[in-house]
């Protein structure tokens, strides 16, 4: 427990989520019954501080336990008892004024409110579920010190900021408090703090939707598509829009901006990063086009040359015969685009799906999850289809072993970001990415096929009403979302605000 030798000995960071004896505790029980904590009083912690000054602010912090940041408990009960002087023996005198205040019914205050001390008054501090810290003002105007007795040990709110701090950020520490030692810390529960089954599970599901081409395999169904594939393509294409572009709006791109903050305390800073990384993200697929275009052009138009200068009269009939057909530079684009650009693609996937999980909980990680699962469907049964074309006539076991290999990308890339030490800010910066990935391939990719000029006036509507569906399908997890918004950063003023680091 914290003494007066400075905040640097507070180890809160792991106690805090080991303190499960008080996670159920009734919000009006008095210390004697709660558990691990008989010290014979209506408090569980009292402290005495010298008050120089006219305002102090009492921080409660939400504290990192098996279901992600949580509060230990939803409310505090404290009473504030203004004292002439802060020691040990001042402290003892007023405790049974503090017996006697926190058996009185308590004054609700909420975050933001004012903690005046005085006799005869007990505060009830309730929580905001809402943001990772509740702020309240403590009036020392007109009192030397102040003695605050407590339900819970503060140390138990705290995750990176000190319970009670001066107007200029600084660490108030107690001269005095009571019990003088800190009881036991209840046993170590070991907690996994890598996600690595809920990711890896994710990414296997992820990995298996590259074979959904396996039911293009039945004939009747591969006749009816390739009898109507400027149709399908539409169809498919439009749902994978909608559930793509919904999951970059709704989730990734807004979160990143929250996550980001908890690296850069300036908006501009934020910004400029966030920006850059959704461009960044979007630039990839067309990078990758660009080289695989590049290099099997320059082999095309050597292998061209040369057969120019053994034949160079070509028969009309079999000029005939070879158009429409794809040049050796087309195929090698059009596989690798599909192969090379689906791996990035899914190495991306892996990437921010792992980051989610990891940066934001479970919950939130297999929302995202459940995006990159429902256009991976839309995405895989496009690849196929472009493989096993007449540009490509590829045998359907030689596409589909090319999608499970393209998409063992999302395995390589949650391993990557679990096995790694990445910060908030860096997962943020993830997200943005990976956001920007999404708007390449909803918007360029996806969405261009659901107008193509081949598409009938009603396959046209099934592809905006597939593009509806697929929104709504992400769009739906917003009923029951919290936003993932991290603490700042260690050394960082706190801030009231849970869009933290946003400084208008």
């Amino acid at each position: 427990m914290p003494t007066s030798g400075g905040h640097d000995g507070h180890d809160h960071g792991e106690d805090s989520s080991n303190s499960g004896a008080f996670l159920n505790g009734a919000n009006s029980q008095s210390s004697d019954d709660h558990d691990g904590h008989d010290h014979g009083g209506a408090f569980e912690w009292a402290g005495i501080f010298e008050t120089p000054g006219d305002w102090y602010t009492w921080t409660a912090q939400k504290t990192k336990g098996s279901n992600g940041l949580r509060y230990l408990d939803p409310n505090m009960k404290l009473a504030a008892i203004p004292v002439s002087k802060a020691d040990d023996a001042t402290l003892h005198k007023v405790k049974a004024e503090g017996d006697h205040a926190m058996e009185m019914k308590c004054t609700d205050l909420q975050a933001g409110d004012t903690i005046t001390p005085m006799e005869d008054k007990c505060y009830k501090l309730i929580f905001s579920e809402h943001s990772w810290q509740s702020l309240y003002q403590v009036k020392a105007s007109g009192t030397a010190a102040v003695a605050f007795f407590a339900q819970h040990f503060p140390t138990e709110f705290e995750n990176d900021a000190h319970y009670l701090k001066d107007p200029s950020g600084e660490d108030i520490e107690p001269a005095a408090e009571l019990p003088e030692a800190a009881p036991a810390p209840a046993p170590a529960v070991e907690e996994e703090d890598v996600p690595w089954g809920p990711v890896m599970l994710a990414s296997i599901i992820v990995n298996l939707i590259t074979l959904v081409g396996v039911v293009m395999a039945i004939p009747a169904i591969n006749k009816a598509v390739h009898d109507n594939v400027e149709q399908v393509f539409g169809i498919i294409c439009g749902f994978a829009a909608g559930a793509i572009l919904s999951c970059a709006f709704f989730l990734l791109l807004f979160e990143a901006t929250h996550l980001i903050a908890a690296g850069w305390q300036k908006e501009v800073d934020i910004l400029w990063r966030w920006g850059t990384m959704i461009l960044a993200g979007l630039l990839l697929p067309g990078i990758i086009d660009c080289i695989a275009h590049a290099t099997t052009s320059s082999q095309d138009a050597e292998k061209d040359m040369k057969d120019a200068s053994v034949s160079p009269k070509v028969d009309a009939k079999e000029e005939l015969k070879k158009e429409g057909e794809a040049t050796r530079s087309e195929k090698w684009r059009i596989f690798l685009g599909v192969n090379l650009g689906d791996f990035f693609h899914n190495l991306c996937d892996g990437f921010f799906v792992a980051a989610a999980f990891k940066g934001c909980g479970t919950k939130f990680g297999w929302t995202v999850a459940t995006g990159t699962i429902l256009h991976e469907l839309a995405q895989e049964l496009a690849d196929y289809l472009i493989l096993t074309g007449p540009r490509l006539a590829m045998s359907p076991v030689k596409a589909l072993v090319c999608n499970f290999l393209a998409g063992l990308g999302v395995v390589v890339g949650a391993i990557i970001v679990l096995s790694l030490d990445i910060g908030n800010d860096a997962i943020g910066l993830l997200l943005a990415f990976g956001g920007g990935v999404y708007l390449h391939i909803g918007a360029v990719e996806c969405m261009p096929r659901m107008y193509a000029k081949g598409l009938t006036p009603k396959s046209r509507i099934a592809s905006v009403v597939a593009f509806i569906v697929g929104a709504i399908a992400i769009g739906l997890v917003l009923l029951d979302h919290e936003h993932c918004v991290p603490p700042p950063p260690p050394g960082a003023e706190p801030a009231a605000d849970p869009h933290a680091g946003h400084h208008h």
